[in-house]
């Protein structure tokens, strides 16, 4: 007759399997949450900065946006006199960003979009969040009359808009 119930060493080997499929579970999980954490905050950036656009066209109002460290300042102006302007909303990111500033004739740190929606400067602006995980978004490319996500390709280069990927 045989033998019912499995050996000591067979519920072992099972075990262990199963303790290297969750450690490989667990460490895929990871990145993926890194992923989509970068997504998020790009998809986020870019549909403030359309709602920026938006209000500005809708209310003929200049719409700025001012970009700090790991923060953007959005700003609304009254008439052509105002010059301080009144904040609308402040966004802080756990992530750092990089902005490609090396073509802009505009203060390094200001995107404006004007009554019609239309960005000031003719330089195109590109945004970047700094990060070692392949998201499939993780750029900004901000023209006068339109704005687009991308990806980085190669993470060593600098921020510009030669090394990002239109979406």
């Amino acid at each position: 007759m045989g033998k019912r119930g499995f050996s000591l060493i067979e519920l072992i080997i099972v075990i262990g399997l199963i303790a290297i499929m969750l450690s490989l579970a667990t460490i895929e999980f990871g990145t993926w949450q890194r992923k989509s954490i970068v997504e998020r905050y790009t998809k986020e950036l870019y549909s403030d900065i359309q709602d920026a656009r938006m209000k500005a066209a809708f209310t003929k109002r200049v719409q700025r946006l001012e970009f700090g460290a790991q923060q953007v300042v959005f700003r609304s102006f009254s008439s052509a006199g105002d010059v301080a302007g009144t904040i609308v909303s402040t966004k802080r990111f756990p992530l750092a960003f990089t902005r490609n500033l090396s073509d802009s004739p505009a203060p390094a740190d200001l995107v404006d979009f004007d009554t019609r929606g239309i960005m000031s400067s003719p330089i195109v602006q590109v945004i970047c969040f700094t990060t070692t995980v392949d998201a499939a978004y993780d750029a900004l490319i901000i023209t006068p009359a339109l704005t687009s996500m991308g990806k980085v390709t190669n993470r060593g280069n600098a921020c510009a808009r030669t090394n990002v990927t239109q979406k």
